[in-house]
C-alpha cells in the first residue's frame, strides 16, 4: 500500500512537472511570437516610411529625398580615402556693408591652390553635405574645397532680403568670394545649389571658371512641389502670425536648435511679414519656371551664360521627377561647351569631376 501511494505521488509529481514545463514552453513561444511580431511590424514600418514619397529624413530636404539615388552620395556621406584627416578651416564671414548677413564657411585643404565652391542642395547646410565635400578634398589635395551655408540656413544669419532667395544667395556668393579672395573658381551645385551658382555665372561671369550641376532641377512637378514645400506652405498656415510661431515649424526649429543664442535672438527679432513676403516672392518665382528646362532660369538665360564649361551629372535613375534626365540632356543643347554624364556614385563622380576642375580652373 505504501509503495502504491509513493508511486502515485511520483506519478502526480511528474504530471505536475510536465504541465508546468508545457506552460513555460507555451509562454516562451508566445513571448517569441510577440517579439518577432513587434520586430516585424517595426521593420515593416521602417520600410514603408523610407519608400513613402512623403518620408522626410531631414527637415532641410524635400519629402522623399531618401529615395533619391544621390542621397547617400551627398547627405551625411561616409568618409572615404582619409577624409577624416583633411585639413579644415572654419570661417564666419561678415559681408557688411555690401550684404546684410554673415555666412558660415568651411574650407578643406585651405592651403591648396585650385578653388572648388560647393553649394548644397535643398534647404541643405554644411552639416548634411560636409561629408561629400570632404571626400572630394581627400581625393585631391590640390583642391581647395569651400562649402558654405546660404543665408537662412545652417549656421549663417537670417536675412530675407527683397528678391527671390536664389538671387539673394547669388549676390551673397559674389561678395563672399571677394572677401575670401577666391576666383575664378569652379562651382559645384546640387539641385537648388546649382540655381544660385548659375545666377552668379549670369551676373558675374568673371568669377566663374566652370559649373558642375549635379543634378539639375526642372520640370512642372519640381516647380509645383518644391515651390509649395519650401516656401508657399508657410502662407497657408494661418497660425504663423509671429516669428515665435515660425520657430515651431520643423525647418526653423532645427535652425534655432543648432545655432547660438545670438543668432536665435536675431531670428526672433525678424518681422514675420518680411518672412512671409520672402516665402511668397520666392515660391512664386520658383513656380513660374514650370515650363522651362531648369528652375530659376529661362532657356534664353541658359543659352546666354558665358561660362567656359559646364558638367552636368545625373545618377541615371529614370524615376526622379524633380531632376528628370530629359531636362539634363536638354540643358546641354542650351549651355555652351556642356557635357552630360551618368555618374551614380562617388567613384564615377570623382572620375569626371577631378580632371574637369583641373582643366578649367586657374591656379591661384
Amino acid at each position: 500500500m505504501l509503495i502504491f501511494l509513493r508511486l502515485a505521488d511520483h506519478e502526480n509529481a511528474m504530471k505536475e512537472i510536465a504541465r508546468t514545463s508545457a506552460k513555460r514552453i507555451s509562454g516562451l513561444f508566445s513571448a517569441l511570437i510577440v517579439i518577432a511580431s513587434a520586430y516585424g511590424d517595426h521593420h515593416e514600418q521602417q520600410e514603408i516610411d523610407v519608400n513613402d514619397p512623403n518620408y522626410n529624413p531631414d527637415s532641410t530636404l524635400f519629402r522623399g529625398a531618401a529615395n533619391n539615388p544621390y542621397f547617400p552620395l551627398y547627405f551625411n556621406a561616409l568618409p572615404q580615402g582619409g577624409a577624416e584627416n583633411v585639413p579644415t578651416e572654419v570661417r564666419r564671414v561678415d559681408l557688411r556693408p555690401d550684404r546684410d548677413v554673415t555666412l558660415y564657411v568651411e574650407i578643406y585643404n585651405p592651403d591648396a591652390k585650385i578653388p572648388l565652391i560647393v553649394t548644397p542642395g535643398g534647404m541643405g547646410e554644411i552639416n548634411g553635405f560636409r561629408g561629400f565635400a570632404r571626400n572630394v578634398a581627400a581625393a585631391d589635395s590640390d583642391l581647395k574645397v569651400i562649402i558654405w551655408d546660404r543665408r537662412n540656413m545652417g549656421r549663417s544669419e537670417v536675412s530675407f532680403g527683397s528678391e527671390p532667395l536664389s538671387i539673394e544667395e547669388a549676390e551673397d556668393l559674389h561678395i563672399l568670394l571677394q572677401r575670401l579672395e577666391v576666383g575664378p573658381a569652379t562651382f559645384y551645385g546640387m539641385s537648388s545649389g546649382s540655381r544660385s551658382n548659375m545666377i552668379l555665372a549670369e551676373r558675374y561671369p568673371e568669377q566663374v571658371a566652370a559649373l558642375v550641376i549635379s543634378p539639375l532641377t526642372g520640370g512642372p512637378i519640381a516647380a509645383e512641389r518644391l515651390s509649395k514645400e519650401y516656401y508657399l506652405e508657410y502662407l497657408a498656415d494661418k497660425s504663423l502670425t509671429s516669428m515665435q510661431a515660425v520657430a515651431t515649424t520643423p525647418l526653423w526649429a532645427a535652425y534655432l536648435e543648432r545655432n547660438s543664442l545670438e543668432l536665435q535672438k536675431a531670428f526672433l527679432e525678424q518681422d514675420v511679414e518680411d518672412f512671409l513676403a520672402a516665402m511668397k516672392r520666392t515660391g512664386e518665382h520658383l513656380a513660374s519656371y514650370h515650363a522651362k528646362t531648369t528652375l530659376g532660369m529661362t532657356d534664353e538665360q541658359l543659352a546666354a551664360l558665358n561660362v567656359p564649361a559646364t558638367l552636368i551629372l545625373h545618377h541615371g535613375a529614370e524615376r526622379d521627377f524633380l531632376h528628370p534626365i530629359v531636362n539634363s540632356r536638354a540643358a546641354t543643347t542650351l549651355l555652351q561647351n556642356s557635357t552630360f554624364v551618368i555618374a551614380p556614385t562617388l567613384g564615377p563622380v570623382l572620375d569626371e569631376l577631378l580632371p574637369f576642375v583641373k582643366k578649367y580652373t586657374p591656379v591661384e
